[in-house]
């Protein structure tokens, strides 16, 4: 799945809506949010590391590596959602498999995995 400018958030007000309105699951590395949101053809993601994550070269790393995570798993997300994930502390010092299998445990926690993409 290709994250293009349609499937981004970029505004903070979408990421608050998110927050105040959604749901939440946190794993060990990850927290995930989601709102269903009708208006939407198709899904939307967001992506918050914060300075507590460490500094800009090791936020920079993580964002990578969680947007190949959702370009390798999003399409097993369900459609008209908005779906934010949130890098805790402690993802700096994971490896990107411990990552992956994070997101992956937190999305069906909180109800957004499908086993076959869509």
């Amino acid at each position: 799945m290709e994250l293009t400018r349609q499937r981004r958030m970029r505004q903070w007000g979408e990421f608050q809506t998110v927050r105040q309105k959604g749901q939440s699951a946190a794993g060990k590395f990850v927290v995930l949010g989601k709102l269903e949101d009708p208006a939407r053809d198709d899904r939307c993601f967001g992506l918050i590391t914060s300075k507590k994550a460490g500094k800009a070269v090791t936020r920079n790393l993580l964002r990578r590596r969680f947007r190949e995570i959702i370009r390798k798993w999003g399409d097993h997300t369900p459609s008209r959602h908005m779906i934010v994930t949130i890098a805790r502390w402690r993802a700096s010092q994971a490896t990107y498999q411990e990552l992956e299998a994070d997101w992956i445990k937190t999305a069906k926690r909180l109800g957004i995995w499908n086993d076959t993409p869509s």
